[in-house]
């Protein structure tokens, strides 16, 4: 197949174009099913619920990391390869199928709490669980996702599929989360918290959907992974590991901490500057959008050049949002206005940092090699949020809950990501692309 070429605009839609075409069908499937569960069983809308239902904004902090904690267990993966012979494709759906439809429970327990078959305390600890672990499981499967588009695609596809699918599934949300707002603001005081029960069976159905599709995607064969190498029958194909490898999970473990320390835009909305829910959903809606458009962009760049100078640019982009967030004080009467602008620039910063982070990763570990290294990176990931956010969590605890807490989250989280972007190894130009990607090593014959 030949990708457009060219770069800028132009190219961008000529890209989107193509993708957007019949051969693309199945993962356009699964980028525009996933961003519903995304944007229907994610944080936008579980956040508001648990305030609604009484939880306190260190509580629904502590929830909020959860799901990133429990993503560590990407480190057994390739103890699951080889303990059901490298069935890479089985692996993956029992995991997504866990998490993608988790919506089914969510709505459950929000009815139970709605008619008082059970407290909203134990609702909360419900709510909590059931979103770390289909939070961590959607987390781990959509991993997984991406050494399988790896083995069935050749590695010039695999750049241009690749961002796209992981586009559609951050950006889409933007069109579903602006009416569920509106849903929100005008049926919320007359239908009580049954309007988010209706919301997660959406998600539960569109996760069914997802799974669905991703069944009729090509086999990706037999990914074996040794104890100490990876490889494929026939013999070894592991290769040393990249020298960078080791400098890059650690600049994503500091970043990942930076992410973890940042606010909860909605809980800060909500709590201190006193706007109603259907804000913070509406700040989801405008977050998915910034991804949508940071995605189509960063996705055409990546194919054709520095995985790494993206990362950095993004860093840089994710601490000018945490520190303009200073800005949104409560005497400000354009604090609302402020807080969209940070969102903008957070989410944008976290599209281009999520697709650029994964790509460098690919093409630091060659083969099987993979497997592992995602390990290492989801973990490292998780350490780092889950250590920013219980600190976060602490914070808002200790102090009272006001601006000047939620100040020394801003300015933490953007300074760490103004360190990590410094610090972070780039290639010497914007053209680099680094190594090519070895798809066909990553299959068993």
């Amino acid at each position: 197949m030949s990708i457009p070429g060219g770069s800028g605009a132009a190219a961008a839609i000529r890209e989107w174009q193509v993708f957007l075409g019949p051969r693309y069908r199945r993962f356009q499937g699964i980028g525009g099913s996933g961003a519903v569960v995304a944007a229907l069983a994610g944080d936008g809308l579980t956040i508001p619920l648990l305030l609604a239902l009484g939880a306190s904004p260190a509580l629904a902090t502590v929830i909020g990391v959860l799901p990133s904690a429990f993503s560590s267990a990407q480190l057994g993966v390739p103890w699951l390869l080889r303990r059901f012979d490298g069935n890479l494709r089985g692996v993956t759906l029992i995991i997504l199928a866990i998490g993608e439809t988790r919506g089914f429970i969510l709505g459950a327990l929000t009815l139970a709490a709605w008619v008082g078959l059970i407290p909203n305390g134990l609702a909360i600890v419900a709510i909590g669980a059931v979103m770390s672990l289909g939070g961590a499981a959607t987390t781990i499967g959509g991993t997984n996702l991406l050494a399988w588009y790896g083995a069935i695609l050749a590695d010039p596809e695999r750049r241009f599929v690749a961002p796209r699918v992981m586009g559609m599934t951050l950006g889409l949300g933007s069109v579903l989360l602006l009416p569920v707002a509106l849903l929100v603001q005008l049926f919320l005081p007359s239908v009580g918290v049954r309007i988010y029960a209706i919301v997660f069976l959406i998600s539960g159905i569109a996760g069914v959907i997802e799974i669905s599709v991703l069944r009729q995607l090509t086999k990706p064969g037999r990914v074996q992974v040794a104890r100490s190498a990876a490889h494929v029958e026939g013999g070894p194909i592991s290769s040393p590991p990249s020298p960078h490898l080791q400098p890059f999970l650690r600049s994503i473990t500091v970043a990942a901490f930076g992410a973890g320390f940042g606010p909860y835009l909605s809980i800060y909305s909500i709590s201190v500057l006193h706007l109603p829910p259907s804000f913070a959903i509406l700040l989801s809606a405008i977050s998915s959008a910034s991804s949508l458009v940071s995605a189509t962009v960063v996705g055409g760049l990546l194919a054709r050049g520095s995985a790494s100078r993206t990362l950095r640019v993004s860093f840089l982009m994710r601490g000018s949002s945490m520190l303009l967030g200073l800005a949104a004080f409560p005497q400000n009467p354009l604090a609302g206005l402020i807080i969209c602008v940070v969102t903008v620039l957070a989410a944008a910063g976290a599209s281009a940092g999520t697709l650029s982070s994964n790509e460098r990763l690919m093409r630091l570990s060659p083969g099987p090699d993979l497997i592992r290294a995602q390990g290492r990176f989801v973990a490292g990931s998780a350490a780092g949020i889950t250590a920013g956010q219980m600190a976060n969590a602490a914070i808002l605890a200790v102090l009272p809950l006001g601006y000047p807490a939620f100040a020394i989250l801003f300015a933490v989280s953007g300074l760490t990501r103004y360190v990590t972007a410094a610090r972070v190894e780039v290639s010497d130009t914007w053209s680099s692309s680094t190594r090519v990607y070895r798809d066909e090593d990553l299959r068993k014959p």
